[in-house]
């Protein structure tokens, strides 16, 4: 099936300008508000717990919700339902674990508004290696966080309007950097709601449309284990493989920066246990919705004739809305699917521009010889830049959204999970401990995410769980090797952990 219908077409433009305009004036909004690099990366601490929620959710589940996840279950069936399972547990227990203590002992360490500054005050490095290196590896996984996004929405226009991918990625970037750049963390936090709202409406819409145009919505066209969450497609049951593979999505929510952001720009601590329930009740719906569409367009377009539409998985949602919604509803439909996909990046931008400003050894210089107001244009002009670089790997290194996703959201958590978490929890844990867990949690799941085959398909699993675990052990045995924190490190410890809870 190619580009939509004259009709369609005419709807979806009107649905993207409504939807478009309503997230500029959000922006001028914010951008009224913004005096400093603190209010446009963390909103000057100004987070209700019902923005940080959908917020922090919404940035989980981005364009490959949208697009990658019913593609999952269009193929593989049910038992695709353990990716977001764990997606939602991860980020259920990075509320739980971390979303409290972060943000005090932010503000305790030079009231920190960066992961890289957090962990740099955290371990007293006056060296300034563990900000730079922790810096560096955040961009790296975030430029591809963004060029997913970027996929998602050139396979957005493609379909609607027969757009090249260079076209369709620029356009996609033009949008998104956009808003980004007039109104900053509070105003992409705040359109973070309308777009997880207009996601989950979609979804539902979708779902109830597929099951009242379907005969036999859990029979036609799939294979013997299709609706068996704990077997293949081909009915053999699943592996220990698959386990680790899924139970990696657990751990992007524990080294998330954009999740943990959320964390640090709260207005009240006491409002993460509000928070955390909210978010993973969105989650839990969203994600749901979403293996259901998959589960549910095979049968549906199999009676109606029509599997055969669906060249590229990832696209299956578009396919659906097209066969069975009028033109109008198509609009409001495919205008969710651009929502997510700038869900999937405006964050990460937004979060890469602040680190390269503030966390970078010769941009931070440069950054700190100007006035507050120069230092957030500068911010833009990196937020642009490292948006470009994103597009260039989407044209030149097209790949899956779903890979895309897997890597840069894995990569993140094995990277900065276990040094968040040791950093919180743990009065040892030493500056060259964090160090290796940074770099040998990127370096790991950069092996795996590009390696195949190994005995037994090992290399095979999803990054994030080796990483991460390598990454754990690694910082334990290194901090335990070296010699102790200051006892400056130790008594900023001692009393962000004595504060009142």
């Amino acid at each position: 099936m190619g580009t939509v219908g004259t009709a369609a077409t005419g709807w979806i433009i009107f649905g993207f300008a409504v939807y478009f305009g309503t997230l500029i004036a959000i922006a001028v909004v914010g951008a009224r508000r913004m005096r400093d690099m603190a209010d446009y990366t963390l909103g000057g601490r100004r987070l209700s717990a019902f923005t940080a929620a959908l917020s922090s959710g919404s940035s989980t589940a981005s364009a490959w919700t949208m697009l990658a996840l019913p593609a999952l279950a269009f193929t593989g069936g049910l038992v695709q339902i353990w990716v977001p399972l764990f997606a939602a547990v991860g980020v259920f227990l990075s509320w739980t674990l971390l979303a409290r203590r972060l943000r005090r002992y932010s503000i305790a360490a030079n009231n920190a508004v960066t992961i890289p500054e957090f962990l740099e005050a955290r371990f007293a490095d006056a060296t300034g290696l563990l900000r730079a290196v922790s810096g560096a590896v955040t961009i790296l996984f975030v430029v591809f966080y963004v060029s997913s996004g970027l996929v998602g929405g050139s396979k957005l226009l493609e379909q609607i309007f027969g757009l090249d991918l260079v076209t369709g990625v620029a356009l996609t970037l033009l949008a998104i950097a956009t808003y980004t750049l007039i109104g900053g963390f509070m105003a992409v936090s705040r359109t973070d709601v309308a777009q997880a709202l207009l996601m989950m409406g979609s979804l539902a819409v979708l779902v109830v449309t597929l099951l009242l145009e379907t005969v036999r919505p859990f029979g036609h066209g799939a294979a013997p284990g299709f609706f068996d969450p704990f077997s293949l497609t081909d009915g053999s049951p699943i592996t220990l493989s698959f386990v680790l593979s899924a139970s990696g999505w657990a751990v992007g929510g524990l080294g998330a920066h954009r999740i943990l952001q959320r964390f640090m720009a709260l207005e009240r601590e006491e409002g993460a246990g509000q928070a955390r329930n909210l978010a993973l009740v969105w989650l839990i719906a969203v994600y749901g919705l979403a293996i259901f569409v998959g589960i549910v367009a095979r049968p549906a377009l199999f009676e109606a004739g029509l599997l055969s539409e669906v060249m590229d998985t990832e696209r299956v949602y578009f396919v659906v809305a097209e066969v069975f919604f009028h033109p109008v509803f198509v609009g409001a439909l495919l205008t969710a699917v651009i929502a997510a996909v700038m869900r999937t990046a405006d964050s990460q931008l937004l979060l890469a521009s602040a680190i390269a400003t503030e966390d970078l050894p010769v941009l931070k210089r440069i950054a700190q010889g100007l006035a507050a107001n120069a230092r957030v244009w500068m911010g833009r002009g990196l937020l642009v830049a490292i948006g470009v670089v994103s597009a260039v790997i989407s044209v030149w290194f097209p790949d899956s959204i779903f890979n895309l996703v897997s890597y840069a959201w894995g990569g993140m958590g094995a990277a900065f999970g276990p040094v968040i978490i040791l950093a919180l929890y743990w009065r040892r844990f030493n500056m060259w401990g964090a160090m290796t867990s940074v770099v040998v949690g990127a370096l790991t799941a950069t092996l795996w995410q590009f390696t195949g085959g190994g005995p037994g398909g090992v290399w095979d699993i999803s990054p994030a769980t080796p990483a991460f675990l390598i990454a754990m052990a690694a910082s334990v045995a290194v901090t335990l090797a070296t010699p102790k924190p200051s006892s400056e490190v130790v008594a900023l410890y001692d009393r962000v952990n004595a504060a009142p809870r």
